[in-house]
């Protein structure tokens, strides 16, 4: 007899018993638990793996829409820059169409105002010619004291006009 009971025989026969119960246990487990079990997990995992592809999938899509949307706010921007920048050009045309118009209106009203003011300064001229040419005519007829004929006549006017010209020029140039 072994002093520790490790080998005794009514021992070994428990510990035989065990390890057959135990190795039929394994052997059932193996058998009919650990398939299920194994599925299960194969499942699982294939479920798993199925949604990170999934998600790495729907990732990339939202990846791809992000740089699209990116690339048409960036398109539309660009747009919106290009209207704008139209729009200023117009604007700056319509602007000097509108100061040329401006400018030429002006020309002409100052045309106008100086074809105006010559026929009115010829019209007061003429005025003044005539009566001159009547105030020199009765006061040449006063001072001769007869009538002039023609020529005389138009060789008086013709020297008082060149007078009041010259004093009219003078008082110009004053």
């Amino acid at each position: 007899m072994d002093p520790t009971g490790i080998f005794d025989l009514p021992n070994t026969s428990l510990i035989f018993w065990e390890v057959v119960t135990f190795l039929i246990l394994l052997a059932l487990l193996y058998r009919y638990v650990y398939p299920i079990i194994r599925d299960q997990i194969q499942k699982r995992q294939a479920q798993i793996e199925q949604a990170i592809e999934e998600a790495e999938k729907t990732r990339a899509e939202a990846r791809e829409l992000l740089e699209e949307y990116r690339r048409q706010i960036e398109a539309a921007r660009g747009e919106a820059r290009q209207i704008l920048d139209e729009a200023r050009r117009q604007a700056k045309a319509q602007r000097e169409r509108a100061r040329e118009e401006a400018r030429e209106e002006g020309d002409r009203i100052i045309q106008r105002a100086r074809e105006e003011i010559s026929r009115e300064r010829d019209a007061a001229l003429r005025e003044v010619r005539r009566e001159v040419a009547d105030m020199v005519i009765m006061a040449s007829s006063r001072v001769i004291g007869r009538e002039l004929d023609a020529a005389e006549h138009e060789r008086l006017i013709n020297e008082a006009l060149e007078s009041l010209e010259a004093e009219v020029a003078g008082g110009r140039t004053a």
